[in-house]
């Protein structure tokens, strides 16, 4: 108990354990709707997203993306000498971009009246929660409280190594240097943007993934495009290949790695650990109040109910993919749900899924092998950006779209990897969402010369009439 002061209870309306995307979603959305909302956060408002995760990475990845560009420059015959970069700059534009972001979002707040208590919430029963803060305790009292606790990196015990040898991806964000060497463990969306990254700024990178290829969950084209493309990057990957042990030796991390039942020792400056995070349940009290998980995540239904009459979960607290979009989505859901409202159901198949860095990739709606699954009769096409013309006015040529779609259906499924893609999904997520067709897309020809352009040639290819393609 903090001093051993005993603050005054307070009641509100709702009440949000976290602060995250999904809290804040939540809370913001609220308060909107005339509820009186309470955040409880025990560090800044914004969460992980924000100020561990997707904010920060991104922000470095432009960098990135910037000494790309200058090294290509002399294409575009612009000469410049002696290309170099400073890591501590390249971290204070980080900080920058966090900072900026992070008083936006408090002055929101301020705005919305939304009241914020810093401090530990515990939930132990409905409609109460104890805060340990630094002014002492206190109870806030709500019918509705929201669980948007977060997750966070998750390492096993035997591959946990020495501080600065061993990293999470928030330590992997706030490093001194760059190493020269680096072993990513894990495939999946954290593993491939550090890849690229890293390897940007010159480290030698090596990805280990289980599974047989990188980005498992994806697309198989596009999962084969871009170990293609890392592989011409120089970065070396390790597919079906799994870490069996680390140590620390020579301040270094020699690695044991089994691949197709055999031994190989790895020796690299830095792991990097990707595969594993964990629900920050530890003050919820999930027994006590029934609440189901899986893998310790909790499960919810369609309205974000966590199983119990008010008591909801949103965010990389429950057991959905852990994007910020998806935590926004999930947010406003709940609070519109609390509110009266009958907004429609969240399909988290249609909201975009997408990674950072060179190649960017993105995806929205069913893979083909999903869609086969399904039972839906589909069929596919695929253009490569080397089609379009500004692939030729920017010197990109990397990648291609895929369009799945319901035979003489609507589209279901766009999947990209390349420049600009992130961006690109926006549109694609409104064509599938909307149940567009082929023909449907086949009628609105894009800018040109833009990479948006790429979407127009697919639906018309797919419709049956292509334009600059085969």
């Amino acid at each position: 108990m903090s001093g051993g002061i005993k603050l005054s209870n307070v009641s509100y309306d709702v009440a949000v354990i976290g602060g995250g995307p999904g809290g804040y979603a939540a809370a913001l959305r609220a308060a909107e709707l005339n509820l009186k909302v309470v955040v409880i956060e025990k560090d800044k408002i914004g969460g992980t997203c924000l100020h561990r995760g997707c904010i920060p990475t991104t922000s470095l990845l432009e960098s990135a993306s910037v000494l790309e560009t200058v090294n290509k420059s002399g294409k575009f015959g612009i000469e410049i000498e002696k290309v170099s970069y400073d890591w501590q700059n390249v971290q204070k534009s980080k900080k920058t971009a966090v900072n900026r972001l992070f008083m936006g979002l408090s002055t929101l707040f301020r705005q919305r009246k939304v009241n914020i208590i810093k401090g530990t919430a515990t939930l132990r029963e409905v409609g109460k929660i104890r805060i340990d803060g630094e002014a002492g305790t206190q109870d806030v009292t709500a019918p509705n409280i929201i669980i948007a606790t977060g997750s966070k990196p998750y390492i096993k015990p035997e591959l946990q190594l020495d501080k600065g040898v061993g990293l999470d991806t928030t330590a992997a964000l706030e490093i001194d240097e760059i190493p020269k060497t680096i072993a990513i463990v894990g495939g999946g969306a954290y593993g491939v943007e550090f890849a690229s990254l890293f390897r940007s700024f010159g480290s030698e990178v090596f990805i280990i993934e289980s599974a047989p290829r990188l980005l498992p969950r994806g697309d198989k084209d596009i999962s084969n495009y871009l170990e293609k493309a890392f592989s011409k990057r120089g970065i070396r990957i390790y597919t079906n290949t799994t870490v069996d042990k680390a140590t620390t030796k020579n301040g270094a991390a020699e690695i044991e790695l089994i691949k197709d039942g055999e031994r190989q020792t790895m020796i690299a400056d830095k792991i990097l650990m990707t595969t594993g995070r964990a629900a920050n349940t530890e003050s919820i009290d999930l027994e006590e109040l029934g609440l189901q998980t899986k893998d310790g995540f909790i499960q919810v239904d369609s309205n974000m109910n966590a199983g119990v009459d008010g008591i909801y979960a949103v965010g990389d607290v429950t057991y959905a993919p852990q994007f910020a979009n998806f935590a926004f989505s999930e947010g406003i859901h709940a609070a519109e749900i609390i509110a009266g409202l009958q907004p429609p159901e969240l399909n988290l198949k249609q909201i975009p899924i997408y990674t950072f860095g060179y190649p960017e990739i993105a995806k929205v709606g069913y893979t083909e092998e999903e869609a086969v699954k399904e039972g839906f009769v589909v069929e596919s096409t695929s253009l490569p950006f080397q089609s379009i013309s500004r692939s030729a006015i920017d010197k990109e040529d990397t990648g291609f779209i895929k369009m799945i779609s319901i035979k003489d259906g609507p589209i279901i499924g766009i999947h990209m990897i390349g420049p600009n893609v992130v961006d690109l999904i926006s549109e694609a997520m409104l064509i599938t969402n909307w149940e567009a067709t082929a023909k449907d897309m086949a009628q609105f020809l894009h800018p040109h010369p833009s990479f948006a352009e790429a979407i127009g040639e697919t639906s018309l290819k797919l419709a049956g009439k292509p334009l600059h393609s085969l």
